[in-house]
């Protein structure tokens, strides 16, 4: 790989740990010369703007969170245990600190709004693409009878987000995993009560 490519990730790798940490509007052009190294004709040579930068980066940490999910979902066996680890791996940003700063979606939805359109965008596209992901796990259960036909996809995929990245933003504001704890133990009576095709029942 050449130099100029490592370099240019090295500031997109660096500059994201600081927009998932501190904000868009928190982390300056100065915090990203110190967290790289680097002056300011160096970051330039890369990248036009901050907005360019910002952009790499979230497409950097949204990769970093597929792929968090990709692991989990590989070691499932069922539709269902796919469903679960879901869950596991938001618990796991919280108490593992296993992507610093947590889940750029939720970080970059709350700042962006309409302050930054581009951001915003981008933010939408991700989710949409997690949306679709949950959305073909539901389906996938749904056509081999583990989970009810009866389900719409989407709807079901967007309440159990909306679940997780709200536990999510309660756990970061209090500092305390209990809440994305709650969340996904609610979530998880959810699945069982009324996503699968034969719900379980309490003795």
């Amino acid at each position: 790989m050449r130099k100029g490519q490592l370099t240019k990730e090295h500031i997109i790798r660096e500059s994201a740990v600081l927009f998932n940490t501190k904000g868009y509007t928190g982390a300056s052009l100065s915090d990203i010369m110190e967290r790289c190294g680097m002056r300011k004709g160096g970051i330039y040579n890369h990248f036009e703007n901050k907005d360019e930068i910002a952009l790499a980066a979230f497409d950097y940490s949204f990769g970093q969170i597929q792929g968090l999910l990709s692991e989990a979902l590989g070691s499932a066996a069922t539709s269902k245990e796919k469903l679960l680890a879901i869950g596991q791996v938001y618990i796991d940003l919280i108490e593992r600190s296993s992507l610093e700063g947590g889940c750029p979606l939720l970080n970059t939805a709350v700042e962006s709004d309409d302050a930054h359109p581009l951001l915003k965008e981008r933010a939408r596209q991700a989710m949409t693409v997690f949306i679709r992901k949950l959305s073909s796990i539901l389906i996938e259960g749904m056509e081999n009878e583990e989970f009810n036909k009866e389900l719409s996809p989407e709807e079901v995929s967007s309440y159990m987000i909306a679940v997780i990245e709200g536990g999510l933003m309660l756990s970061k504001l209090f500092d305390d995993s209990k809440y994305i704890r709650s969340c996904v133990r609610q979530l998880t009576q959810f699945i069982e009560d009324q996503v699968l095709s034969n719900p379980v029942t309490k003795s």
